[in-house]
């Protein structure tokens, strides 16, 4: 069984500008939705299950400060999560640290082939959907079923994720949300979503 969060909003998230692998830190919004979260995810574990999870988180900064508030939550030291680069966001390459909205605008040519073959094409300087879901298909190939697992990640990252484990195309994919005031659960060939209520930050 395996609980897939996305960390809380970051800076960079709050104005719309490409993150990728560079990073920037958590609002206070994320900070509480990370807190929100952690709670939720305590209450459903111990509902759903009595053995202790194992924590994983990409070792993004933002993901790494979504994992720890949610470990407090979950009384697990945070000192004793692994951190697996396999399930980091996608690289964006060129493209990291623009408006997001700009990005037609700055890049047209490669903006538009990515249009073209959106899950094969490599961003300059990064990856494509193809490269990571690789990459998280052979994390996943190692994964073992003996405890249920707490898995910090990104929105990109996560829905690719939830595809894989889905066998969804492209296009299912695509058209997935990345929430970060919830998770989800991965069981049984099942993916279940959980919301928090509110986050009023």
């Amino acid at each position: 069984m395996l609980y897939l969060l996305r960390h809380g909003q970051t800076l960079w998230n709050s104005i719309g500008r490409m993150q990728g692998q560079k990073d920037s830190p958590l609002t206070a919004r994320g900070v509480a939705q990370a807190q929100a979260v952690g709670s939720l995810l305590a209450e459903t574990l111990a509902g759903e299950t009595a053995a202790n999870p194992r924590m994983i988180s990409s070792p993004l900064g933002r993901a790494w400060q979504t994992a720890a508030i949610v470990a407090d939550r979950l009384g697990i030291d945070p000192l004793a999560m692994a951190l697996e680069p396999r399930i980091a966001e996608m690289t964006f390459g060129d493209w990291e640290g623009h408006g997001e909205a700009d990005l037609e605008t700055l890049f047209p040519e490669s903006w538009a082939a990515r249009r073209a073959d959106k899950w094969n094409y490599v961003v300059p300087g990064g990856e494509s959907y193809a490269m990571v879901a690789a990459r998280l298909r052979s994390w996943l190939a190692e994964l073992e079923d003996d405890v249920p697992l707490v898995v910090v990640s990104h929105g990109l990252a996560g829905r690719i994720l939830r595809g894989i484990y889905l066998n969804a195309e492209p296009e299912a994919v695509f058209a997935m949300d990345e929430p970060q005031y919830g998770f989800f659960r991965l069981a049984q060939g099942t993916v279940t979503r959980f919301d928090v209520e509110t986050v009023d930050t």
